[in-house]
């Protein structure tokens, strides 16, 4: 049941990435009515280098990217 997968570049803490891990599966369980025993949240981290790709991968253009980012820039996030 949902699994829910957290990009982003390196930077936050371990403490940071868990307490957001935590609060997402809350969420989803609010809002979507799902146990949380069902929940999982993983993180990939990447480097500034590297977000270019995943941009444009897994949001540039994509359907299911119901919250767009404010930037259509990688490189800049302008």
């Amino acid at each position: 049941m949902p699994h829910i997968v957290i990009k982003t570049i390196s930077g936050p803490s371990p403490k940071q990435l868990q307490e957001a891990a935590e609060q997402i599966s809350k969420i989803i369980n609010k809002t979507m009515g799902k146990p949380e025993k069902y929940i999982s949240v993983s993180v990939e981290e990447y480097g500034f280098d590297e977000w270019e790709g995943v941009y444009n991968e897994f949001i540039k253009d994509k359907d299911n990217v119901l919250v767009k980012p404010g930037y259509s820039n990688p490189k800049t996030f302008q």
